[in-house]
């Protein structure tokens, strides 16, 4: 008999605190005060617990401000409106290769990549899934690319699935691990010999280095890729929405 799989409900917390920036951007609470966490926990049906939860999203992102005494105030920032990407591939641009060349992919002693045992919180010991790749357009390698995954969450893809989706994909759909924010960060640097011998050019050559870190919904890191782009081959974009009070998108 073959197995049939749920999808996991998207955790409550991040509906209520995608409901309320909603309401934050088309100005309901006329740009002031949010209601209080007892009026927010009847409308919602939900506990104190799961209404802090999600107003501190809000709080992360910068929307409102918290403090004892003194409530729930939507901040001077928001106010103005909203930047947002309309969509995670919005935010971290997307990549269109015609081709994956994967060199490798294995389990790996974490000790091997120092910045990554830091960025997971994993001890000495430890081992962490490793995939290396070429990504190619026109049968033209422009990025050279390490992702890493917990191990716990990365076996439950299938070996036959691996390089037919994005890993984060995957993810979502056999380990029911649903990214909920994305941390990119870009910035130049130098290819070393590995990425320069793969990507055609000189050791030492300008490159885009671009980090992508995907969190849970407990904002706990579970994927990183870690990409060195010939710039020559690759541009980066990113379009963003300028939600204002009061108007649509």
């Amino acid at each position: 008999m073959a197995a049939t799989t749920t999808a996991k409900r998207r955790p409550i917390h991040r509906e209520i605190a995608d409901e309320l920036r909603q309401r934050i951007a088309a100005d309901v609470y006329h740009g002031a005060e949010l209601p209080r966490e007892l009026s927010l926990m009847e409308e919602f049906g939900v506990s104190r617990h799961t209404i802090r939860t999600a107003l501190q999203h809000l709080v992360n992102d910068g929307i409102i401000e918290r403090r004892a005494g003194s409530g729930t105030k939507v901040t001077e920032r928001a106010k103005g409106g909203i930047w947002a990407a309309g969509s995670l591939s919005n935010l971290i641009g997307e990549f269109t290769p015609d081709q994956y060349l994967t060199l490798s992919i294995r389990e790996e002693a974490i000790e091997n990549f120092p910045q990554a045992a830091a960025l997971f919180g994993l001890e000495p010991g430890s081992r962490i899934f490793h995939v290396l790749r070429i990504l190619m357009l026109n049968d033209l390698p422009y990025a050279f690319v390490n992702i890493f995954a917990l191990n716990e969450a990365a076996r439950r893809v299938p070996e036959s699935e691996l390089g037919v989706k994005p890993l984060v994909n995957l993810i979502e759909q056999y380990a029911k691990v649903r990214p909920a924010r994305v941390r990119q960060i870009a910035s130049a640097s130098s290819a070393d010999d590995q990425a320069a011998r793969q990507l055609g050019v000189k050791a030492g050559s300008a490159v885009l280095h671009l980090q992508r870190t995907y969190f849970d919904s407990d904002g706990r890191p579970f994927l990183h890729v870690d990409l060195l782009c010939r710039p020559d081959r690759y541009q980066h974009v990113m379009d963003f929405v300028h939600e204002t009070p009061g108007k649509p998108a």
